[in-house]
């Protein structure tokens, strides 16, 4: 879930993500995002290794809900701009917001378990996809195209990489969700942090390798990667892209609905899921409605990443008092 939630924002619009031109040294502030996230992670994971979970604190709930539900709603957006303008242009953005918050509402009243197993689907079909377009695409990779290297500043570069960083919000999931897991949940984290930003990095890799100079030209160039794909029988790969693109953004959202719904103690939770629904929806409709879905301001989503995912653990490590219960369970 956590894989698929971080490589999906990339496969939305990778100028979304990202400053200044798509060029070959995109890869270098994919590697420096890579280190950043897991050295600002190391908070998080040492308020779940002390049992000191901001998630304890009561006061702190409506405010991850509220971040839960506008990052659902950033992600929504960022999809309904690609299916309105390249899918079917005839049919408005919201309509697709509209439907994904809908049937989004009703798998995360589900539970997490029902969703790890369609996670698993879509997470092989998405592999699957990716190393047909990587293979089909070998012949036109072209090692001119990456020159040259550096054609952003370092200060650019440099600002690339926390942007691409701030889009981890799996940090806040891994927070909410770690104490359900059985064991294992910090090399959980580390692996699905590591292996989607290598996947990112290789994407980013051919995409540059293909398309060269013309890659800042499209709108959406990792899906523009697919259309190049031809493989004998499969000749319409785009298809498979789109496919496990739409099952990638269902899984993000029922994932932070569902959080959302964890964050709040009170409640039933099939309220808790309708209430993040609805401002999923209402958050992505103001952002279609204002025309930001297709370039959401860098502040939007690095404040919150900082506040959420770094600022709060910390102060939850220094300020809070370890959870009683859980030390009696590990204590037992």
């Amino acid at each position: 879930m956590l894989y698929i939630s971080r490589l999906v924002v990339s496969l939305t619009n990778i100028q979304s993500v990202t400053l200044g031109t798509v060029s070959t040294d995109i890869l270098i502030s994919v590697l420096l995002s890579l280190a950043i996230t897991l050295a600002v992670s190391l908070p998080a994971i040492y308020c779940y290794k002390l049992h000191k979970n901001p998630f304890d604190v009561k006061w702190m709930g409506p405010l991850y809900f509220l971040f839960f539900i506008f990052m659902a709603g950033v992600n929504i957006s960022r999809f309904s701009y690609f299916a309105s303008t390249t899918l079917n242009p005839e049919t408005q953005s919201w309509i697709f917001a509209f439907f994904i918050a809908l049937f989004a509402c009703y798998c995360a009243m589900l539970g997490v378990e029902s969703l790890s197993r369609f996670s698993f689907f879509a997470f092989v079909l998405m592999v699957t996809a990716l190393l047909l377009m990587m293979i089909s695409n070998v012949k036109g990779y072209e090692e001119i195209n990456l020159y040259p290297v550096i054609n952003n500043s370092k200060e650019l570069i440099f600002r690339n990489a926390l942007f691409l960083a701030s889009n981890n919000i799996e940090i806040v999931i891994f927070l909410c969700l770690a104490d359900r897991i059985n064991g294992g949940a910090v090399k959980s984290f580390v692996a699905s942090v590591t292996a989607s930003n290598t996947t990112i990095f290789v994407l980013l890799l051919f995409m540059t390798a293909l398309l060269g100079d013309s890659a800042s030209l499209q709108s959406f160039p990792i899906y523009a990667l697919f259309q190049l794909s031809k493989i004998t029988g499969l000749e319409r790969l785009d298809i498979l892209h789109i496919s496990f693109w739409i099952m990638a953004i269902f899984v993000k959202t029922v994932l932070l609905i569902y959080c959302s719904s964890l964050s709040v103690k009170r409640f039933e939770n099939k309220y808790k899921c309708i209430a993040g629904a609805v401002g999923t929806f209402l958050i992505s409709l103001l952002l279609i409605e204002s025309g930001a879905s297709s370039n959401i301001k860098p502040v939007m989503i690095m404040v919150p990443f900082a506040v959420f995912c770094v600022i709060i653990p910390i102060l939850t490590l220094i300020f809070k008092k370890k959870n009683r219960g859980d030390e009696l369970v590990k204590g037992l």
